[in-house]
């Protein structure tokens, strides 16, 4: 989850370890590194070979579905969005065109990002190396960038753009969103609320449309506890009348002797007090407009912060974030009428298992601050349940979801006789409206343990030390990792590594003799104190995360994965049963992270730019 909340890694962690030198030329399509495509050359021509092997005896139903289809994706320069965008063009060469709604960002224009942000990513280069020296010409010609915005009504289409997205488009796939925790209740409700809507309203005018994907997130389950069925949300729904219900209903049957076995529904007088996100955008922008009046500056986006905090918890989710994503479902479930639509709900989404390349992330996601902040020994640990688990899914495998489900809703993806006796697919559960609901997760299908995540990342860095930037030597971690069982002791033990008794004592005695403070002290202390105040901050927002009570069934996953052909099967992977944890985590995720996102070397690796000149 790309947030502002995560400024703290890029800050306190990525500056104080070293990196690989700059100022060399930057070859489109390649890293900042000269010769990273060099390293993944092997890998693409696997990739390559594979991919042809496939083709030759081709019975993939996805495949054929995505033949000479448009498609229309928002998002586009976002992390999930680009490994969709890859894997389309990967698996079929031969869809027709795929309009990129992207924003203008101060100079620069939608082409412009199209090529910088976009085509010349490293993702792309197994396409790259497929393509030879057409690869621009084929990427120019497939992909056609439309300057919008989410966050206006109408997308902030030009009438040309509009026009022809409603004559062409047959796919409507919509992956934007705001994913800041705490961000202003305004500011979510019309990204992640209404910019649901939005999209929706320009599906339903595309002339050829099959079917809409919609990317929620698993965690608009909110503070529910136990099994989260993969069920759309409906206007009045509200996971804080539920808990009620649940608890109203476990206490007359505990009041009987008799036990309550399952959460109960909530009764019908609960549903009408739910949550109506119609009232909850009015709600947002009447109390935006009186905070412009009466204040400005911080000010006016604090207040806005604290309501969607409040707003959330009221009603049973544990942030603004999740909270307008399922509202953004409500409205998507209300106003849907004949729309095809599947909803896909991935976890907390980590870097490729296996595609583009093993390891591939951009950007800093939601688990990735603990990992680094551990690494670079800031702390011992982290707050959660010591019996929770932490469920984090590969991009790739949410992408193969989303791709798979398209095709199956749209009816063209049809389970082989080699796979099934019959050729009707199985019914999805828990189906609002004919909605299909998809949760890409692992707390049921290969649950990780909180602890044990700590316990892995631990022996991935005892075995590979980040360098301090300054003196070069390793960064040991204490060994002694825990699962903290409340904030405030992950607080106070945060304070002592960052030498807060020792600037504790220095504090005092200046208070008592001024100018007894050297000016090193004084800068130290301002980055101990800073330092910690992120952390804390970090475990104020993760902290819900790191002890989630719900787990996210995945029965409509599985169930799309047994009507998959072997063909599909092969091409489209999605075994998270399967998933090795330390595998995945020590030898491809954080690698990954370390290299793609950050740019940080583990210690005793060789700088390009040293190499080069022996």
């Amino acid at each position: 989850m790309a947030s502002c909340a995560l400024g703290w890694a890029t800050q306190a962690v990525v500056s104080r370890v070293r990196r690989p030198g700059r100022g060399r030329t930057r070859h489109l399509g390649t890293d900042k590194r000269s010769g990273r495509r060099v390293g993944r050359a092997s890998t693409c021509r696997a990739s390559i070979a594979a991919h042809e092997h496939a083709h030759a005896r081709d019975e993939s139903s996805v495949r054929a579905f995505l033949s000479e289809r448009t498609v229309l994706l928002t998002g586009s320069t976002g992390f999930l969005a680009k490994v969709f965008l890859e894997k389309l063009l990967w698996e079929q060469p031969d869809v027709r065109k795929v309009f990129l709604v992207i924003a203008p960002r101060g100079a620069q224009t939608a082409e412009d990002r199209l090529a910088k942000e976009i085509i010349a990513a490293p993702l792309f280069d197994r396409l790259r190396a497929r393509h030879g020296a057409d690869f621009e010409a084929f990427a120019f010609a497939k992909l056609v960038p439309v300057a919008g915005d989410l966050g206006v009504d109408g997308l902030g289409l030009s009438p040309e753009a509009e026009s022809a997205i409603e004559k062409e488009t047959d796919v409507v796939v919509h992956s934007a969103a705001t994913t800041t925790f705490d961000e202003r209740f305004d500011v979510a409700v019309n990204i992640n609320t209404l910019g649901p809507r939005r999209v929706l309203a320009l599906a339903k005018r595309c002339e050829n449309l099959k079917v809409m994907c919609h990317v929620s997130t698993a965690f608009v389950n909110g503070l529910r506890v136990g099994p989260a069925a993969e069920r759309a949300f409906r206007v009045g729904d509200s996971v804080a009348n539920e808990l009620a219900e649940r608890k109203k209903n476990r206490d007359s049957f505990s009041a009987r002797g008799a036990s309550l076995d399952a959460p109960k529904p909530p009764a019908a007088a609960a549903k009408e007090k739910g949550v109506d996100p119609y009232e909850e955008i009015a709600l947002a922008f009447a109390e935006a407009e009186a905070c412009d009046r009466a204040e400005s500056g911080e000010g006016a986006s604090e207040r806005m912060t604290r309501l969607g905090s409040k707003r959330a918890l009221a009603n049973g989710w544990q942030d603004t974030y999740v909270f307008t994503k399922a509202m953004g479902e409500q409205i998507l479930s209300a106003e849907r009428d004949d729309v095809p639509l599947v909803i896909v709900r991935p976890s907390i989404v980590e870097g490729a298992l296996s595609e583009p390349f093993p390891g591939w992330i951009e950007g800093v996601r939601m688990a990735d601050p603990l990992i680094l902040a551990y690494g670079k020994g800031l702390i011992r640990g982290f707050v959660g349940d010591k019996q929770g688990v932490l469920d984090i899914v590969p991009v790739d495998a949410v992408v193969n979801v989303m791709l798979a489900a398209l095709a199956r809703k749209a009816g063209e993806a049809r389970p082989s006789r080699e796979a099934r006796p019959s050729d009707e697919l199985e019914p999805l559960s828990g189906d609002v409206d004919d909605i299909a609901v998809y949760h890409v997760a692992t707390s049921t299908l290969n649950p990780l343990n909180f602890e044990k995540f700590l316990r892995i990342v631990s022996g991935h860095f005892a075995e590979h030390p980040l360098a301090d930037k300054r003196s070069g030597d390793a960064i040991v971690p204490d060994a002694n990792i825990e699962v903290f069982s409340s904030r405030l002791a992950f607080e106070v033990d945060t304070w002592l590594r960052q030498d807060g008794v020792r600037f504790a004592g220095v504090s005092l005695l200046e208070k008592l003799k001024p100018g007894s403070m050297s000016r090193a002290d004084r800068r130290k202390k301002v980055v101990a104190q800073k330092t910690w105040e992120q952390l804390k901050g970090m475990g104020e927002l993760y902290a819900p995360y790191t002890s989630y009570a719900a787990r996210f069934s995945s029965t409509n996953v599985q169930t799309l994965r047994k009507s998959l052909s072997p063909s599909d099967a092969r091409a489209f992977p999605f075994e998270l049963e399967s998933l090795d944890w330390r595998e995945y985590l020590s030898s491809v995720h954080i690698p990954g992270l370390l290299k793609h996102a950050l740019r940080i070397e583990p210690r005793g690796e060789k700088k390009e730019g040293k190499e080069k000149q022996n």
